[in-house]
């Protein structure tokens, strides 16, 4: 059996290391290469969600305002899309100003 010297135990550590490296900057690159190209979906994404949040919730208080009767489930319903698009979209237009107008 052959004698393994420090200086090979320390070219070892230093390849495992250097793949180590390697493969994490990949993994970086490849990460990075996918967001961006994932980026423009997105944005298309969160744009539809916010249409989709305001034509709900416009369509709910107009509703409201005008007298037709909403069951326990549909406000529930409109309370959370409201929550979503007021705290995870971001959303505070018009759309606010009415929901805090009418569901006072």
């Amino acid at each position: 059996m052959e004698n393994i010297t420090l200086g090979q135990i320390a070219t070892l550590l230093a390849f495992i290391v250097a793949l180590i490296t390697s493969i994490k900057y990949l993994k970086n690159e490849i990460d990075k290469s996918i967001s961006k190209t994932l980026e423009p979906i997105n944005k298309k994404i969160d744009e539809l969600d916010i249409n989709q949040c305001r034509n709900y919730l416009v369509d709910f208080l107009t509703d409201k305002e005008n007298g037709v009767k909403k069951d326990d489930i549909q406000s529930k319903r409109a309370y959370e899309i409201y929550d979503h698009y007021k705290n995870d979209l971001k959303g505070n237009s018009y759309i606010h100003d009415k929901w805090n107008k009418l569901m006072k």
